[in-house]
């Protein structure tokens, strides 16, 4: 029998054959409580912890580049020279080698 909270009602007398279905019922809930608990520790340890999250992040963030320098005060023409647009791209592509993760 399922645990019904209504029992045993106010002010009846108590039945023994009630209350044992009663604790039964409890009994019941509690056993797939720890069930449940059992499963969620068993996912919850499967889970990475800290030093291999920091790792995961180290191996896949983006790198530093504080080390490239800003490019020289802007262009003396207008449009910029062929020298002043490969200034520009090779700054570019310094950021972006910097930025890129290890092999």
């Amino acid at each position: 029998m399922a645990f019904d909270p209504n029992l045993p009602a106010n002010h009846t007398p108590v039945q023994s054959p009630e209350l044992r279905n009663q604790f039964n019922g409890l009994k019941t809930l509690f056993d797939q409580l720890a069930g449940r608990v059992t499963l969620l520790e068993a996912q919850v340890a499967a889970k990475p912890g800290a030093p291999e999250v920091s790792a995961q992040i180290s191996a896949e963030a983006a790198r530093n580049v504080d080390s490239v320098a800003a490019l020289p005060p802007p262009w003396s023409q207008n449009p910029p020279e062929r020298d002043e647009f490969n200034e520009v791209r090779d700054k570019v592509n310094e950021v972006l080698g910097g930025l890129k993760h290890p092999a």
